[in-house]
């Protein structure tokens, strides 16, 4: 039977001492040529580590606990590979739990990793205020905490420009010419920082606010919010929350027979990957989300190794701009 490498074979065969071997693997420093020549070896020897072995010794278990608030979400999933990105390069794992996006369900997930020894969290969208969390997570391991603004002084927060973002794609509509905007906004953190990047736009341009209608995030709410706007006969654009909210009124608009953008502008926020195939394309707001969950994993990291972590971190947003926004229609009666 074939047996299985060590790390003496990697570093033999890369020509290295097993110490170079042990600081690659774990992304301690290393000379570019040293780790491109351990990386050579392990892929042809297939090493593959013994984590259990090197929790033991080490006291690490080389996974990071990863929350999220459901699995629904895109958005989620695009973080997940971005953490995933930088922790594969660290030869660390994550392990993923979901909160809910209930309190009590989001508190048992954290205990059942901080149960796992996991070596750091990594906590997305998290429903619990910063009291709660210092009381449950003292004296654990680092945490980084995503989608959360303002400073924590026991956490790393990550946190998009959700009040800039909406404020460009508000303005953007009234560069296009209009004036009377409605917003489907959101009901939870984000939401409420991209109402109040609307409504600062709109105070800045000199106009009155819409009508202003509350989802939940997903299409079905963006249907329900859509079918109380098509009274507003006055309203020529609507800023979506988010694309899925969007897709939701597209879904309803198209059932009327109202044209996106001729009798209808529609910009929304996130840029879903199915965003740039709709008929027509939605303009949006880019939120980086796998960029971001490169970021938080790269804090972990550095945390992990002992070194400076960033207390705070805010993500630009930007207006992707594509067919779904026109001039104001002159056919306002078509919402009748």
């Amino acid at each position: 039977m074939k047996r299985n490498s060590t790390i003496l074979d990697v570093a033999e065969a890369a020509g290295v001492s097993i110490a170079t071997v042990s600081r690659a693997l774990n992304g301690g420093k290393v000379s570019p040529a040293a780790k491109n020549a351990v990386e050579r070896a392990i892929a042809t020897l297939g090493y593959r580590r013994n984590t259990l072995a090197r929790s033991l010794v080490t006291g690490k278990s080389g996974v990071v606990g990863v929350l999220i608030p459901d699995v629904a979400g895109p958005l989620y999933a695009q973080m997940a590979r971005g953490i995933e990105d930088v922790l594969d390069t660290h030869g660390m794992s994550f392990m993923m739990v979901t909160g809910n996006r209930d309190p009590e369900v989001e508190r048992s997930s954290i205990v059942l990793l901080l149960n796992r020894r996991v070596d750091a969290l990594i906590l997305i969208g998290s429903g619990l205020q910063h009291e709660p969390l210092e009381q449950l997570l003292s004296g654990g391991p680092p945490v980084v905490l995503m989608e959360r603004e303002g400073r924590a002084e026991s956490f790393v927060t990550i946190s998009l420009a959700n009040a800039e973002g909406a404020r460009a794609a508000t303005e953007h509509l009234i560069e296009r010419g209009h004036t009377r905007i409605a917003h489907i906004a959101g009901i939870r953190r984000a939401g409420e920082r991209r109402r109040e990047g609307y409504l600062q736009a709109l105070r800045d341009a000199g106009l009155e606010p819409g009508p202003l209608l509350y989802g939940d995030f997903n299409e079905t709410s963006g249907v329900a919010a859509g079918e109380k706007l098509l009274s507003h006969t006055e309203v020529t654009a609507v800023f979506c929350s988010n694309d899925r909210m969007a897709l939701g009124l597209y879904s309803l608009l198209k059932a009327r027979g109202i044209r996106i953008p001729d009798d209808l502008s529609i910009i929304g926020f996130d840029d879903l990957s199915w965003g740039e195939y709709l008929d027509p394309p939605l303009s949006t707001v880019r939120q980086p989300a796998r960029e971001m969950g490169r970021v938080a994993a790269s804090q972990v990291v550095a945390a992990l190794q002992g070194e400076p972590t960033v207390t705070s971190i805010r993500i630009p947003a930007e207006v992707v701009i594509r067919a779904s926004v026109g001039p104001p229609s002159q056919r306002r009666c078509i919402l009748r």
